[in-house]
This record gives structure tokens, sequence and C-alpha cells, in this order.
């Protein structure tokens, strides 16, 4: 971490950027608290000063400056970390919401996409042209940082991640030199990109493959919590999502629909717990009610399922904003038993303080075929990819003084997942290469290491590091050590 910004250094950034239309932001000046706000209000930090700049040489500008003055550094996109790797205490923010540009080309069906723009304004940009592209669950997070960790979305069952289907990124590095990296332009740093990318620079545009994409069945399905609903439920999802043993074959439903088992207290529900299916299915109603049938023969006590654009879809699990939220990944693998779900359930049950009452636990659910043959751990910095399933232990609340509740409950709810994911024989979450499974976006606290989540990549990316961004301007995220 570099160190605060002093009135002096405040006077020579408004100076550099003088005759530009960037905007600087101090603490008493207007749009300086919408510019630290986040989606979760435990990860605001006070930054010393806010630049909102409009194209990549202004940003180019601060980051010369930053590195040259050793100054702490943080970049927010779409403000999703919980975390708060996009914000920085006393130092320098560049604030992306000025660069948020949607450009799609209808004939190549692809995208281009500003680095401040967040996944619900590029699907409906997209929607116009009757296309979609792989970005994240929750339709406002941000594309930057979905993208530079891996990125899972509803589509990867048919598309593979997010890292996938990226064609280019336009990105300022420490030097403050504005790169193209793709497969032909730079192809080290587009290799760090995927994956590690929040460690090389700031993204200032994205490019990726789109694909036509109509309307979807889509929606939640909601059951009583009683051990012999949970015991149904668990068999559906293991019939739609359990594929072949030897890895080689998709799952029943072959990446047309993905899913999330969730337990969750929904509005209007009293507080009482319920045991919700999201389905995503890319087919008609006639076609998911036949695929969902056992699901539907169980009897919800409430359904929202019907036929919608990818877009809205794509908010199926949108995530209301003013709380303090914190994110704790965690893994599964499949076929789930009943009891696992049962044992996270009752922990669920614990919390009764009406301020966590918006907590949720999602299983996500897809078929991981594509995302495991389209691409190798070595041939992207991402290197978790594997036949395991993600999780997101979700804690809401909105007074500081449960903070430590939150993330406590976070991390013992997390304990039990790595208990059940062990039983599976797969102790203390060893991935294929190297890693510690884990999904960088989702998991950001209680030890993981760099090494832990780049598994073998982490040497050459080490290496890359040295030469993109030896001073470590970039660290606020699963930082990768310079190659000495």
């Amino acid at each position: 971490m570099g160190r605060t910004v002093t009135s002096k250094d405040i006077d020579e950034l408004r100076s550099l950027l003088s005759g530009t239309n960037a905007k600087l932001l101090t603490p008493t000046e207007k749009g300086y608290d919408k510019a630290i706000e986040r989606w979760s209000k435990a990860a605001e930090k006070p930054a010393g000063i806010v630049v909102v700049p409009t194209d990549a040489s202004q940003i180019s500008t601060v980051v010369k400056f930053a590195a040259a003055k050793k100054l702490d550094l943080a970049v927010r996109g779409g403000g999703h970390s919980t975390a708060g790797s996009s914000s920085t205490d006393g130092g320098i923010l560049i604030d992306l919401s000025s660069i948020r540009h949607i450009i799609v080309d209808p004939v190549t069906k692809t995208v281009k996409v500003g680095g401040g723009a967040n996944w619900g304004e590029v699907d409906a940009g997209l929607a116009k042209y009757g296309l979609a592209t792989v970005g994240g669950t929750i339709s406002d997070t941000g594309v930057g940082g979905l993208t530079l960790g891996g990125g899972y979305g509803w589509l990867s069952g048919k598309y593979g991640l997010t890292i996938d289907n990226l064609i280019s990124t336009t990105v300022v590095v420490a030097s403050g030199d504005i790169l193209k990296a793709s497969k032909d332009q730079t192809p080290d740093l587009f290799w760090a990109m995927r994956g590690a990318g929040h460690n090389f620079g700031v993204v200032t545009e994205f490019e990726f493959q789109a694909f036509e994409q109509g309307d979807m069945w889509a929606g939640v399905m909601a059951f009583k919590p009683a051990p012999p609903v949970v015991a149904q439920v668990v068999a559906v999802v293991n019939d739609l999502f359990v594929g072949p043993k030897d890895g080689k074959g998709t799952t029943k439903l072959a990446g047309q629909g993905m899913g999330a088992l969730v337990l969750t207290r929904p509005p209007g529900a009293g507080g009482k717990v319920v045991i919700a299916v999201a389905i995503i299915f890319n087919g008609t109603e006639e076609e998911g009610k036949k695929a969902f049938k056992a699901l539907l023969d169980i009897g919800p006590i409430n359904s929202t399922m019907k036929m919608v654009p990818y877009h809205i879809a794509n908010q199926t699990l949108h995530g209301p904003h003013g709380f303090r939220v914190s994110m704790k990944g965690a893994v599964f693998s499949l076929p789930l038993q009943p009891e696992f779900v049962q044992e996270v359930l009752g922990e669920y049950m614990k919390l009764t303080d009406p301020d966590l009452a918006g907590t949720m636990i999602i299983y996500e659910l897809y078929d991981p075929y594509v995302v495991n043959t389209r691409a190798s751990n070595q041939d992207t910095s991402f290197a978790n990819r594997g036949w395991h399933m993600n999780a997101m232990v979700t804690p809401y609340w909105t007074k500081p003084e449960n903070d430590a509740l939150g993330r406590q409950w976070a991390r013992d709810t997390s304990a039990i997942f790595d208990k059940w994911f062990a039983k599976s024989g797969q102790a203390q979450r060893a991935g294929d290469y190297g890693t510690v499974l884990a999904y960088g976006n989702y998991d950001h606290y209680d030890g993981k290491k760099s090494q832990d989540l780049f598994g073998l990549n982490y040497p050459r990316l080490q290496s890359l590091k040295a030469k993109y961004d030896p001073g470590n301007l970039f660290n606020k995220q699963f930082a990768v050590t310079p190659q000495l």
C-alpha cells in the first residue's frame, strides 16, 4: 500500500489535468460522497482525492503520477467489491463512472464496453440486437471486476467463463502506457488479464464475443424448508446437474439451464426461511416445464417463473443496495447430500437478528463441461477451472456493530462447506493445478493467498508483474509480488 495524498499532491494533480474534462473531487466537494459509495457500505473508505476521467490519456496521467509519488491507488469500476478493493483510505481513487460506453457490432456479434459499465447496462445494450454474452449472475456487478477475476455467469454452461469470451482489453499499465491486450497484441499481458487482471492496470475498454439470445424461462421457485422437502429438492438438483463421473460429458440439461439453490428469507415472508431454486432456462416455457417437471411436482409455495428476455432473467438474484454486505466464497461437489444442505440450513436459521434478515446462501448450479473443455488452467491466469461448484455466503446487515457477527457467521458457514467438500475426497479444497479452490471474485478474505488462487500460474504472473508493474502499484486484490 502506498502513502496517502497531501494538499501538495492534490495541487500538482490538478495542474497536470488542467485543460482536460476530468473531474477532481476532494472530500468537501459535491459528488465526492457518491464517488466513494459502494454496493456494500462496509467496503467504503475515504479517498484523499477522487479523479473521474473520461478517457485513457487522463488515466495515464493519474497512474504515472501515483507511481512516481508512491501513492496508494484504487480503481472503481462497478463498486461491487465487498472487500474494499475498489476503495482507498486517503489515496487516489480513479472512478470510471464516466467511461461506460456500450458499442455493439451486430455483424460480428461483438460488443465494446467501457471500464465503468455494469452488466445490466451491457445486457440491455445487447438485447436491442437479440444478443447476449457471459456476464455476472447479478446484473449490477461491474464488468471490470468480474471479468478480470474470471467471471461465471448464467450462460457459462453454454459458453464458458466471461474471460473465455473476452476478445481484447485496452489497459493503462503502471508506466502510463496505453496497451491493447489480445491474442495478437501483447499476448502475455492478455494471458495475465484473464484471471489476475486487477494486478496489471486500469482497463478502459473490454471487447467481448456475443451470441444470439432469445427469451428464457426464468425465475424462482420457493419451497418450505422441511427435511422431506429439502431431500426432494436436492434429489431433483442432483438429477439435473450431476454429469458423467468421468467428466467427459454434459449434464442432463447440457448447458441449456443454470440455476442456484438459495437459502433466504424473502421480503414479504414475515421473516420465514425458504429453500428456493433460481432457474435460468435457455428455451421455451413448454421445454422448461418439461425439464423441471420433477421440481414443479414437489409443489412450490411460490413461483415467479415466466418467459423473459435475457437482460431481465439476469436480474433474478439482484442484490439490494444500501446494506453492509460481506461475500464469503465456498465450494461444493455434486451430488449434494441432503444432510449437508440441512446442516447449512441449521446454521442459517441461527441468524435470528432482524438486522441480518436479508442474508442469503447461494449454491450455484451449472454444467461445468464447457468451462473445463474450452480452455485449460494454463491457457489463462485463472487457475480454478474444475468440476466443483461455487457457493456464496452473503450476510446483509445495516448496523456497524454487527460487522463482526456477520463476517464470523460467514466464516463458520463456509467451514461447513469445507467439511463436506473434504468428505467428497478433496480435503483442504485442493484443486488440480496447485490451487486452493476459491473463486477470487467471491473469496476475498481469511488467509487466501495469491499463490493459493493462482497455483502453478503464480511464478509466471510474478515475472509479468515485474515487467508491467514492478512497483506493485496495482495491489488491491490478490496481489502478485513482482519477481525480483
